[in-house]
């Protein structure tokens, strides 16, 4: 039988090892929902489901931030495993910086839909928008700023959109597989959660 507790209790022993400058762990909110927590932490806003909402971010290493969040409903009959999603986004910014960059989520939903299209578990890529100083620059310099800025809308209406598709983590396709994964036990949670941890910390070093 699914316990809360237990899910909570082995996503902390795995993960705390990947945190050494602030604790982890999950705690519980309310009974559907558990969040990260931490003993350093600063704020950012996290994009999720087309909302902008603010949120407690725990110090991973450098300028890295981490925000998790689990929603569970222990109701859901369509699977002999809960309905769950998952999601872990990744910040870049200084403690003092309110918003922060978010720069990727890696996502899970295990909600028994056959019929579902997302690849799960998947990725949300966050491009980062950098208002440079030359922008205002340009601005004070040509002295048209209502002609500039059109410029500039036109050519960010003809950016696809990335933060919208779902990146496949691990899709089956080289062996006749499926994109969609079903979460069966905690065990499989657990060690994606070690996983994601440890594969974006590695790359994060990599290119900084």
């Amino acid at each position: 039988m699914f316990k809360n507790d237990d899910l909570v209790k082995q996503i902390n022993q795995r993960c705390k090892r990947y945190f050494l400058e602030s604790s982890f762990l999950l705690e519980k909110i309310v009974h559907n929902k558990i969040i990260s927590k931490g003993d350093y932490s600063s704020k950012a806003i996290n994009n999720y489901n087309n909302e902008k909402l603010e949120v407690k971010v725990i110090k991973w290493f450098k300028d890295f931030w981490v925000y998790v969040e689990i929603r569970i409903d222990q109701a859901s009959t369509s699977n002999s495993f809960p309905d769950i999603s998952i999601s872990i986004s990744v910040f870049q910014g200084d403690q003092s910086d309110d918003i922060k960059n978010q720069l990727f989520r890696a996502e899970w939903d295990n909600y028994g839909n056959i019929d579902e299209k997302h690849p799960q578990p998947h990725w949300h890529i966050y491009p980062v928008k950098y208002h440079h100083k030359t922008y205002a620059e340009y601005l004070e310099l040509l002295g048209d700023s209502e002609s500039f800025q059109a410029i500039l809308n036109e050519d960010t209406s003809k950016i696809v959109d990335l933060k919208k598709i779902h990146f496949a983590m691990n899709g089956q396709w080289s062996s006749g597989g499926k994109h969609v994964h079903t979460i069966k036990d905690t065990e499989t949670i657990a060690n994606w959660f070690s996983g994601v941890f440890e594969c974006i910390r590695t790359q994060l070093e990599y290119v900084s």
